[in-house]
């Protein structure tokens, strides 16, 4: 009975975590949209001078450009995950052949 319910929040837990990464990618992937709230602007003032702002330009400015920006939204949790595992991989590996290398390069004796 113990060694069943062990199982059981096991099994839960897996696919619990499995669920809410499937539905993390999702979200981060597919519903990615404009956000109407950032506006980006580009604007010269009477010097000459560039600026970029996400307050409208004053009235004297010239050449305006007015750009709507993405909502930044972050990495899926999944490939968080992937990158540092890859990381650490490479770590562990390079630490492992260094070791291999430094042993074969010593004289026996």
């Amino acid at each position: 009975m113990k060694k069943r319910l062990i199982v059981i929040v096991i099994v839960v837990l897996v696919f619990g975590t499995a669920g809410f990464l499937a539905y993390d990618w999702h979200v981060k992937t597919t519903l990615q949209q404009d956000d109407q709230r950032v506006t980006l602007y580009s604007w010269t003032d009477d010097n000459g001078t560039l600026h970029f702002t996400n307050t409208q330009p004053p009235d004297g400015a010239r050449n305006i450009e007015e750009r709507k920006g993405f909502k930044y939204v972050d990495q899926p949790l999944v490939t968080k995950i992937k990158d540092k595992t890859v990381a650490g991989y490479k770590r562990v590996k390079a630490k492992l052949f260094k070791n291999k290398k430094q042993s074969k390069e010593k004289p026996q004796g």
